[in-house]
């Protein structure tokens, strides 16, 4: 049976274009983005998102894999460590608030396999623990716009 991808992942980071106004978007800390999916409820599973600006291509990339992966029956938790993203490390998944939803932020090791909550982990690795609106100086900007 052919499966086709039945969600969608907005990649929110400086240079994106509002689409209501058009206001080019300029507010995030260098190396930081909001992109998410939208569409795992059809699965009962909550959306995935990834805070690390990586080229799109990869974020979609690790998105994706996640996303077809609930497709095809598997769950994930908060607090989950995932093998299988990268060939040598786990990924951890950690439930946090997206526009008021709840989501997994798949958070990725530094270059010495530490995550966020262990001694040296490495900037920007370090700073995946913040909530989604503190890495955009002007989040909200959506609820203000009048475009």
């Amino acid at each position: 049976m052919e499966r086709k991808i039945d969600w969608v992942i907005h990649y929110v980071a400086n240079g994106a274009v509002c689409e209501k106004c058009g206001r080019i978007e300029n507010g995030f800390i260098n190396g930081f983005c909001n992109a998410h999916t939208h569409g795992m409820e059809k699965y009962r599973h909550p959306d995935f998102q990834l805070v690390l600006d990586f080229e799109v291509r990869e974020i979609c990339r690790i998105l994706n894999t996640f996303c077809c992966a609930v497709q095809n029956g598997s769950r994930f938790h908060d607090g989950q460590y995932v093998t299988g993203i990268y060939e040598d490390c786990a990924v951890k998944l950690l439930e946090y608030e997206e526009c008021g939803r709840r989501v997994l932020r798949v958070i990725i090791p530094d270059k010495s396999n530490r995550f966020p909550d262990e001694r040296d982990c490495e900037l920007p690795y370090a700073m995946q623990l913040m909530e989604t609106d503190a890495y955009n100086l002007f989040a909200g900007h959506e609820d203000a716009c009048d475009g």
